[in-house]
């Protein structure tokens, strides 16, 4: 049902028994929403559509003029003509009839004098009612829908509820998975409506609402028939139940995540490399997708600033769990110590650092614009893995990646893309080199901090510009003469030899090692 109601109920009421329709038979199920009463044949500004026109044809007794007015009403959607041919006009021209035909536009004629103003009352009075009755019944439904959403077990009966009130065809697109029809026949039905969608007729029996979880787009309710047009107050009622569903999928989708914890144990095994073979296969196995035994594998961290406030994580991890799912990933997530830690199944060969950049970026998004916005958190992206087995691998490279980035966040996420940081990290990681390095370029520092100089910095731009003095000096912007000062200053502490290869090579390791603190000895761990 409609706001409105459609040509073909008018002519059951009031004065229209004696009314004759003469041309637009198939254009019956047009609704009206309102009348006018039109005695112009200039109604550009006058129609909004869905209008029922009264007219006396007092302006029409040229043919020219008659088709010129028709044709204006069927450009701007009115619903029918009524036109009393009695004193102004005696008949409507066979080529009007012929073009309202062509359009399926309904022409009524009355053969005697009709009262428009009690029709324009009827009609009005009609409609208000109905606009008033079908908003109860929209209200009525949202509580009812809302109630069942407590109890029930499964959206499923959401839908079917949704089909048994509008009586149309229901399929819900969800993400990734195969689409669930309402009745379960209406899939050819469906299909033969989507090949005939650049049909007009068929185009106005479809109607589609998305479904959307924290802010991402969760699938697509859509309703369908192929007996009826979609009307506004199915496409009313298809929208109150798509909030409800969304309300009901995000407390399903929640209770799920805290459920989750039960997995605590087993990931955490999985990480550390400790969990067996079987366990591991047939725990895959319940996830009812045979891509995850064989397929790539990364493990994501993202560390959490320590903050004044107490922050449930559920609808983050919610949200970034749908994130990586429409990318093409598959995510087992557990929160531990003040981090986030994902075990990321990649379901795609192409575009994998791209995608992954994507979803980061989306979550940082999604952070600055919600309730957690006051969050400080370090993203890290370990090794990615050919073998689910080497999950404990990408875990520990990831880790390594986060001490990096937690003190160079302008360096990449990934693992891969920093690979002279990681040997940095890992001879900081070991005291006897890293006293080495200290005690190696302890004289320049010291006469930098005695002097304020600048023998470091002149050091490694000398070194990165491949030991050119005129490119060196113009990184520094300093003249030749004093670079030539500085540079006999650092021979002076290192010896001469410190531009060969071993050597330089060495002193440039020591020089990132000494100025970036990745790994905090006390601390030992992410």
């Amino acid at each position: 049902m409609s706001f409105s109601f459609t040509v073909k109920e008018l002519l059951t009421k009031s004065h229209f028994p004696k009314a004759t329709l003469i041309s637009g038979k198939s254009g019956l199920k047009r609704q009206i929403k309102w009348v006018h009463i039109l005695e112009t044949t200039t109604i550009e500004e006058l129609i909004k559509g869905n209008e029922l026109i009264l007219t006396t044809g007092i302006q029409l007794k040229e043919e020219s003029t008659f088709l010129r007015f028709v044709q204006q009403l069927i450009d701007k959607q009115a619903a029918a003509l009524c036109i009393e041919c009695c004193e102004n006009i005696q008949s409507v021209p066979v080529s009007v009839q012929q073009l309202a035909e062509q359009h399926h536009f309904p022409i009524l004629v009355f053969h005697e004098v009709v009262p428009f103003i009690e029709i324009t009352q009827y009609v009005h009075t009609h409609v208000i009612n109905e606009q008033f009755n079908q908003i109860k019944r929209l209200e009525d439904y949202a509580q009812e829908i809302n109630k069942l959403t407590l109890k029930l077990n499964h959206y499923e009966q959401i839908l079917m509820r949704l089909h048994q009130f509008l009586d149309v065809y229901v399929v819900f697109h969800v993400h990734g998975q195969q689409p669930l029809y309402i009745p379960n026949h209406g899939q050819s039905v469906y299909e033969h409506v989507c090949k005939q969608r650049g049909n007009e007729k068929i185009a106005h029996s479809i109607a589609k609402c998305d479904v959307t979880i924290l802010e991402e787009s969760y699938g697509e309710v859509c309703i369908f028939s192929d007996t009826r047009e979609i009307t506004e107050f199915d496409i009313l009622v298809l929208d109150r139940t798509v909030i409800a569903l969304s309300q009901y999928l995000l407390r399903s989708l929640y209770t799920e995540e805290k459920q989750n914890m039960e997995y605590r144990t087993f990931l955490e095994s999985w990480l550390d490399g400790t969990v067996e073979t079987q366990q591991l296969t047939a725990f895959l196995n319940e996830q009812h997708n045979p891509m995850l035994l064989n397929c790539d594998y990364f493990v994501l961290i993202e560390k959490i600033q320590k903050s004044k406030q107490n922050v449930d994580l559920t609808y983050y991890k919610l949200y970034s769990r749908g994130i990586f799912e429409k990318s093409s990933f598959t995510v087992f997530l557990i929160e531990s110590r003040q981090q986030l830690v994902y075990i990321v199944a990649n379901l795609m060969d192409k575009d994998l650092k791209r995608r992954i950049t994507n979803c980061i970026d989306k979550l940082h998004a999604f952070r600055r614009n919600n309730n957690y916005s006051h969050l400080k958190i370090t993203t890290a992206v370990g090794q990615v893995v050919d073998d689910l087995h080497l999950v404990a691998q990408s875990f520990e490279t990831a880790k390594d990646t986060l001490l990096i980035r937690k003190n160079a966040r302008q360096l990449s996420y990934f693992y891969e893309d920093i690979y002279i940081y990681q040997l940095v990290l890992q001879m900081q990681k070991n005291r006897a080199i890293m006293d080495m390095a200290k005690n190696h370029l302890k004289a320049l520092y010291e006469h930098d901090a005695k002097h304020k100089g600048q023998l470091i910095q002149t050091l490694q731009v000398y070194l990165q510009c491949n030991c050119m003095k005129q490119e060196t000096a113009e990184k520094l912007f300093i003249v030749r003469q004093t670079l030539y000062h500085r540079l006999s200053k650092i021979e002076s502490f290192l010896g001469a030899d410190f531009t060969l290869p071993p050597k330089r090579l060495a002193l440039e390791l020591m020089l990132l090692a000494t100025q970036y603190n990745f790994y905090d000895s006390e601390e030992g761990t992410v």
